[in-house]
C-alpha cells in the first residue's frame, strides 16, 4: 500500500511537472515571437528611415543625426540670417537674430518680415519655447548656453564666424548639408564665384603702380586684425589694406604716427549708427579735423569713402558687395 501510495504521488509529480514545463516553453516561444516581432519592426523602420536620415559634425567637432531635413531653424547671427534665408526660406526659418531688422548691418531687413520670432541667445528659456529642431550659434557664443540647450535635448550646430571669401563659401557648404540643402547651396556658391568674376574683369589689367592704398577707421580709430574679413575685401577689390605694412601679429588700434608713415590714399569708414551715437558724417568730419591724418595723401585729399556696414561687415553669400563698394569707390572708372 505505502508503495503503491508512492508511486502514484511521482506520477502526480512528473505530471505537475510536465505541464509545467510545457506551460514554460510556450510562454518563451510567445516572448520570442513577440521579440522577433519588435526587432522586425525596428529593423522596418530603420530601413524606412535610412535614406532620409544624415549625420553632420559641427566645428566643435560635436556629431548630430538628422531623421528628416529641420523644419523650425533659429539663427543667432546676422550672418547666418542672411544664408538660411537663402537656403530654406522663411517657412523653416523660425526666428532671426534681432540685427536683421536694422538696414544700415543687415541685407535682409525687409525680407525678415515674413519671420514674426526675433532670437536673443543670453535666454535659453526663451529659444527653447519656441521648440526649435535645429539652433546654429556662432563660435563666439558663451558655451554654458550652448550646454544647457544640448542638455535639453536641442540640436545646436556651432559654426565657425568666416573671415575671407573662401571661408564664406565653406559655411555656406556647410549649412547647405547641415540642412540638407546641397543643391541650393551649390547654386549660391556658382552665383557668388559668377560675380566675383564680373568684379575681377574690370580690374583685370590693372598694373601694381595703380594700386592703391587705404586704412579702415572706426569710431574707435583705426583698428587692424590680422584675421579681419577687411583684408580679405582689399585684397579682391585690388587695393592695398596699409594696415598689413606694419605686420602686427595681434589685433589692436594703429597709432597715429604710424599712419602718417603708412600714408593711404584714402580713408575707410562704414555708415552703421548703431546706438545712434555713430554718425558717419560725424566720423568724416573728425577724421578730416584730425592734424596728423592731415599730412597723409588722404587727409589731404580729404578722400573718406562711406560704404554701408551692410556690405562691408558681412560674413554672408552678401561678401561680395563689399569688394564691389570698395572696387567702385577706389576705381570708379572701370566701373562706368
Amino acid at each position: 500500500m505505502k508503495n503503491l501510495f508512492f508511486s502514484l504521488k511521482q506520477k502526480t509529480y512528473n505530471f505537475k511537472a510536465k505541464k509545467f514545463t510545457v506551460w514554460l516553453l510556450s510562454l518563451l516561444f510567445i516572448f520570442a515571437l513577440v521579440g522577433c516581432g519588435q526587432r522586425a519592426e525596428k529593423s522596418s523602420a530603420a530601413k524606412t528611415a535610412a535614406p532620409n536620415s544624415y549625420s553632420v559634425t559641427d566645428f566643435s567637432g560635436h556629431t548630430m543625426t538628422f531623421a528628416q531635413k529641420p523644419q523650425r531653424i533659429i539663427s543667432l547671427s546676422i550672418g547666418t540670417d542672411e544664408i538660411l534665408l537663402d537656403l530654406v526660406g522663411d517657412k523653416r526659418l523660425i526666428a532671426v537674430s534681432s540685427l536683421a531688422d536694422d538696414p544700415g548691418i543687415s541685407n535682409i531687413a525687409e525680407r525678415v518680415k515674413a519671420i514674426k520670432n526675433r532670437a536673443h541667445g543670453n535666454s535659453p528659456e526663451a529659444l527653447l519655447a519656441m521648440k526649435p529642431d535645429l539652433i546654429v550659434i556662432p563660435d563666439f557664443f558663451r558655451q554654458e548656453v550652448i550646454v544647457t540647450l544640448r542638455d535639453c535635448g536641442v540640436k545646436i550646430y556651432v559654426y565657425r564666424t568666416p573671415n575671407t571669401y573662401d571661408e564664406v563659401c565653406q559655411t555656406i557648404g556647410k549649412l547647405a548639408e547641415l540642412t540638407d540643402e546641397k543643391d541650393r547651396g551649390a547654386e549660391i556658391i556658382a552665383g557668388m564665384n559668377k560675380h566675383l568674376e564680373q568684379i575681377q574683369e574690370k580690374l583685370k589689367d590693372l598694373h601694381p603702380e595703380e594700386k592703391q592704398k587705404v586704412l579702415f577707421i572706426s569710431t574707435l580709430g583705426a583698428y587692424y586684425s590680422p584675421k579681419g574679413t577687411f583684408d580679405d575685401i582689399c585684397r579682391l577689390a585690388q587695393v592695398k589694406n596699409g594696415a598689413d605694412e606694419l605686420q602686427m601679429e595681434r589685433a589692436g588700434l594703429i597709432p597715429r604716427e604710424s599712419i602718417v608713415r603708412m600714408n593711404p590714399d584714402a580713408f575707410i569708414i562704414d555708415d552703421w549708427n548703431y546706438g545712434g551715437k555713430h554718425s558717419a558724417e560725424t566720423l568724416k568730419k573728425e577724421i578730416l579735423q584730425d592734424e596728423s591724418y592731415a599730412l597723409t595723401n588722404a587727409g589731404k585729399n580729404e578722400r573718406v569713402i562711406v560704404i554701408s556696414s551692410a556690405h562691408m561687415q558681412n560674413g554672408s553669400q552678401n561678401f561680395l558687395l563689399g569688394v564691389e563698394a570698395l572696387a567702385k569707390a577706389i576705381y570708379p572708372e572701370r566701373f562706368e
